[in-house]
């Protein structure tokens, strides 16, 4: 890999997800409830401009960004202006795939197959004969 580019292992599985809260009461729609409500999730990055427009009521939106190697957060509980407890559903866009064990988006740990196949190297020895000889011969690599 070139050296311009330098990941931390953290930064390998962290992706943006819209996540959706279905029937969030109105008094929560203020952006300043809606960044703590986000930020509860992972970083938020965005608000729907639909949403902070009051142009769509039904459900509100925002961009976070999420580490796809953990389980994401089905709901969360917060307490309204009047005192009630609200249980707020959570319902992504989609949920990424990561793979923990090759550290790749796209499948799981579960299904992850990595290469059976042994890659073939050539290794250069000393060949017993009078001429000293170097031939090489082929061995699979070692994982």
């Amino acid at each position: 890999m070139p050296d311009c580019f330098e990941f931390k292992e953290d930064d390998i599985s962290l992706t943006p997800v819209w996540a959706t809260l279905p029937s969030l009461p109105l008094e929560c729609w203020h952006p300043n409830a809606l960044g703590k409500i986000g930020s509860r999730l992972d970083p938020p990055i965005a608000m729907d401009s639909l949403m902070m427009k009051m142009e769509r009521v039904s459900y509100a939106s925002i961009l976070v960004e999420v580490d796809a190697s953990k389980k994401l957060v089905d709901h969360m509980e917060f307490i309204l202006l009047n005192g009630v407890v609200r249980k707020q559903p959570i319902v992504y866009e989609y949920t990424p795939k990561f793979c923990s064990t090759c550290n790749r988006f796209g499948h799981l740990k579960e299904s992850c197959q990595p290469s059976a196949t042994p890659i073939a190297t050539a290794i250069t020895t000393a060949a017993p004969n009078v001429n000293n000889a170097v031939v090489k011969t082929a061995a699979p690599k070692k994982a």
